[in-house]
């Protein structure tokens, strides 16, 4: 009776694990999904008190701070005044940015920019669109 040659093991190429791909955002706003998946903070949309100016809202604040305030605007649909929350949370959370359509401008230190200049100015001096 003949042997049969054994088959030789050869070595396998080893696996290396890569580092989970991050999910993508299920939604068009993934600041406001980043936010909501941190658990730090709240989102409102609706009217605050009996004031008919401010009776379609969308605030976003954090345990400390409200980081952004928006107000609707005459003609604006749901969804765009979510795309403008999204806008403007991304640089209040990275940056400390805080944008408030509510209380109206807040005025600056005179140092920084002058007496006459509002948060207002200084934001659209650096979103030259002037869509925060």
């Amino acid at each position: 009776m003949e042997r049969r040659p054994r088959a030789r093991r050869t070595a396998r190429a080893r696996r290396v694990k890569r580092p989970p791909t991050p999910k993508p955002a299920s939604t068009p706003w993934p600041n406001i999904e980043a936010f909501f998946e941190a658990g730090e903070g709240d989102i409102s949309l609706g009217s605050i008190g009996y004031n008919p100016t401010l009776r379609h809202t969308a605030i976003a604040s954090d345990e400390n701070n409200m980081l952004v305030a928006l107000v609707r605007r005459p003609g604006e649909t749901l969804h765009q005044l979510l795309d403008r929350l999204e806008q403007a949370l991304g640089p209040a959370i990275e940056d400390q940015v805080f944008v408030d359509e509510i209380n109206g401008p807040v005025p600056l230190p005179r140092s920084q920019y002058g007496a006459e200049q509002t948060l207002t100015t200084a934001l659209s001096q650096n979103c030259p669109s002037g869509r925060y």
